[in-house]
């Protein structure tokens, strides 16, 4: 029940990132920046997902599930209005264990309707790293399936959500700190 009222609590925020070029985390409150915990339950699915923050970083940790058509985990933004048609990809600071990874851009609040996927993995284990993922690599998805097409130069002017999801439906542990996100010029 408290996890649905902060998913409500956080859905109503709404975030301008105009001026905004990266999102730093950590346990400061000016560091959280309204993000999500969306997982597989919201579908039926029975995976187990949790978001931490430590001092610096913002951690998304569990044990992802098939069962019941599951086998994802996110975090997600909360709704809002994100330009970013000035920026050519993003970089992400972090460290994994056990899962590939997508940053995720939606230019549509309806999550039947396509979204962007960004791939990103380490074959490193709990090793700082930084990845940098271009726009012109994002792929569209949807529902989770690959439509074949590309992110549209007009669809970053009207990101309304972004996140980080699990895309491997690989059963079993996984973990992804992340120390900031930064957008690229």
């Amino acid at each position: 029940m408290k996890s649905f009222i902060f998913l409500l609590l956080g859905l109503s925020i709404t975030n301008l990132a105009t001026d905004n070029s990266n999102f730093d985390f950590g346990k400061d409150q000016k560091k959280i920046n309204n993000w999500v915990l969306i997982s597989d339950n919201i579908m039926g699915g029975v995976s187990k997902s949790k978001l931490d923050y430590t001092e610096n970083t913002m951690v998304l940790s569990g044990n992802i599930s098939l069962d019941n058509f599951g086998g994802f985990s996110s975090v997600k933004t909360t709704f809002g209005k994100y330009d970013l048609s000035q920026y050519r990809g993003v970089k992400i600071k972090f460290k994994s264990k056990n899962q590939k990874f997508a940053f995720t851009l939606e230019d549509q609040k309806n999550w039947t309707l396509p979204n962007f996927k960004g791939n990103f993995y380490s074959d490193k284990y709990n090793i700082w790293e930084e990845k940098t993922i271009y726009f012109n690599d994002f792929k569209e998805y949807q529902v989770g399936e690959p439509t074949g097409k590309k992110l549209k130069d007009n669809s970053l002017k009207n990101i309304v959500r972004m996140g980080i999801i699990t895309t491997e439906k690989k059963e079993g542990p996984f973990s992804i700190e992340i120390d900031y996100i930064e957008f690229i010029k």
